[in-house]
């Protein structure tokens, strides 16, 4: 025997004893592949469980793994403060404070396709016991997104009616609405705001358009007295289609332009006391109306608005114009119309943000901290705002409203307004004419 058969059959024996051992050696490897993917498993359910952990911006957001569900509540509160200097005119307006808004509501995701919203208003509790209506239901709806683009809404949600009602109430330039948006799209007088219905919207990058069916809000009902009796009266409630339609040719990351048209018609069902427009002078502390053409017996009018608005930089407008044709039961048909124009800059230097047919407030890019030496944003503002509410033999009332205002955005929740107003009102023999200094803080969530 050679040293190489030797070496050989040496070999043979040492793989021969070795096999047991690399066989031990493999198992021990495959115990430790199983406990590293047993330790992937524990740390994927810890991520799990993590996500389902409320997020705060700044309120709690529930979501599942798989984010197909979600849960979250939202709110504003928005309290105001009004001084009146009231120069000429029978009306006196009364200085003082109102909580404006106290809401709160929930949003949901189910499924990721449906979504619901219900929100309340609950300021007018802050008054004494003999307020009625305290609790005030906004949104109430439901939503389904399953097809590309489109949402289609059911349930009490706002009418497709102006850009200033496609605005929050959170994102508003002033602290009111302009005279002509209060007076043709006040929902318990006219046709807008938020009632109970079905619509569509198709939203692309620079357009979108909405149309539905409306009847009543929620609050309203066909009941009422007849001949001072106590026994109800049940009437049907009114109803009608109403639409919006969007053009951003423009639409930057800070330059805008928006181009908007949009229009109701109601039915007033079975009230014969048919529709009321009537507004005051863009301050809610008092809610005495300087310009008014009372009930006017009609079974249909009609609303048609156009929108302009852009911005470059920190540079924003807005205008609109809205005119509303009543048909009358008896006399000729009457026309009444509105309008405003306003502008305003941010010193700071933000813009904002554009989606969906709407502008949103601002965002401060550095939110107000003393120790950072950083103020949030401010922005300068002014506005011309007109009303004319006379037509044949209605003398409702014809007013002009002059506002500037200064805002200041502390972080992205919250907002302070102050607003002076000029009002000019004549209706009839009677003229008001008078200023006002209104404040709103905000808190958003």
């Amino acid at each position: 025997m050679n040293k190489i058969s030797l070496y050989l059959g040496v070999s043979a024996v040492a793989l021969t004893l070795a096999a047991p051992a690399f066989a031990a050696s493999n198992e021990d490897i495959q115990n430790r592949v199983d406990d590293l993917e047993a330790t992937i498993d524990a740390l994927r359910a810890e991520i799990a469980e993590i996500r389902k952990t409320p997020e705060f911006k700044p309120s709690p957001v529930f979501t599942n793994s798989k984010g197909d569900y979600a849960f979250k509540f939202r709110g504003q509160i928005a309290a105001d403060a009004a001084f009146f200097d009231n120069k000429t005119g029978a009306n006196d307006f009364s200085s003082g404070t109102q909580l404006r808004r106290a809401r709160l509501g929930i949003d949901g995701t189910i499924q990721s396709d449906w979504l619901y919203r219900l929100e309340i208003d609950v300021g007018s509790a802050s008054r004494d016991d003999s307020a009625t209506g305290e609790v005030d239901v906004k949104d109430a709806y439901v939503q389904w997104k399953g097809i590309e683009k489109t949402v289609i809404t059911i349930g009490q949600h706002k009418t497709p009616n102006t850009l200033q009602q496609a605005y929050s109430s959170t994102d508003t330039l002033f602290v009111e609405n302009p005279l002509f948006v209060e007076a043709f799209t006040n929902r318990t007088t006219a046709g807008g705001d938020y009632k109970a219905g079905i619509s569509a919207k198709y939203s692309d990058v620079n357009w979108t358009a909405t149309a539905g069916v409306f009847g009543e809000n929620f609050a309203i009902n066909g009941g009422g007295n007849s001949g001072g009796t106590a026994t109800p009266v049940y009437k049907d409630e009114g109803w009608g289609p109403a639409a919006r339609l969007t053009w951003a040719p423009v639409n930057g990351v800070d330059k805008t332009l928006h181009l908007g048209v949009s229009g109701y018609w109601r039915d007033t069902g079975g009230r014969t006391s048919g529709v009321r427009f009537r507004s005051g002078p863009e301050v809610s502390v008092d809610s005495t109306r300087l310009v008014d053409t009372g009930n006017i017996a009609t079974k249909n009018y009609s609303f048609a608005g156009a929108e302009l608005a852009g911005q470059y930089g920190p540079f924003y407008f807005e205008s609109e114009y809205g005119r509303t044709d009543v048909s009358r039961i008896a006399g000729d048909d009457v026309s009444f119309d509105g309008g405003y124009a306003g502008a305003s800059w941010v010193i700071t230097g933000e813009s904002r943000d554009y989606k969906d047919g709407a502008f949103a407030r601002i965002k401060p890019k550095k939110s107000f901290s003393l120790t950072n030496g950083t103020w949030g944003a401010w922005e300068v503002a002014a506005r011309y705002s007109t009303l004319d509410l006379n037509d044949a033999n209605i003398a409702g009332g014809k007013e002009d409203n002059y506002s500037v205002g200064l805002n200041w955005y502390p972080n992205p929740y919250l907002r302070l307004l102050v607003d002076y107003i000029h009002f000019d009102a004549t209706k009839g023999l009677a003229k008001d004419e008078g200023d006002a200094i209104v404040s709103r803080v905000a808190v958003i969530w």
